[in-house]
């Protein structure tokens, strides 16, 4: 079973992000800031992080970028969640160094079906 990690401040956002991909067999663990992030990706194994772009004290980008510096997470698949312009999470995402966004609000079964070609683009480059 796939394993995804939550980066994300609203807890009611996390509840359900939190529903439709364990509906779709995913097992997911959220927390709700950027520290708290940063200590469960690298205390934890998983197959894609979703961070939210817009999170208190360390944000977003931050995150990405701490995370990839990780010798055990850099071939991750981190990804960007935000209702911000997508012309803007494109740069986010370049700068960064996250593998890829989703704009908000997005369509649930486009979510999960997105999440999980990313997930599978990275093991298909691990053989």
């Amino acid at each position: 079973m796939d394993k995804i990690l939550i980066i994300q401040d609203s807890p009611s956002i996390n509840a359900v992000l939190k529903f439709k991909l364990e509906k779709e067999g995913f097992s997911v663990e959220t927390v709700e800031s950027g520290e708290e992030g940063v200590k469960k990706a690298k205390a934890g194994q998983y197959q894609l992080i979703l961070i939210d772009y817009k999170l208190p004290g360390i944000d977003g980008t931050e995150v990405c970028k701490i995370l990839k510096k990780e010798k055990k997470l850099k071939n991750t698949p981190m990804v960007i969640l935000s209702a911000t312009d997508e012309d803007v999470l494109r740069n986010v995402v370049k700068d960064a160094g996250a593998d890829g966004y989703i704009n908000s609000p997005y369509d649930g079964k486009e979510l999960v079906e997105r999440l999980g070609a990313f997930i599978k683009s990275r093991q298909l480059s691990k053989l």
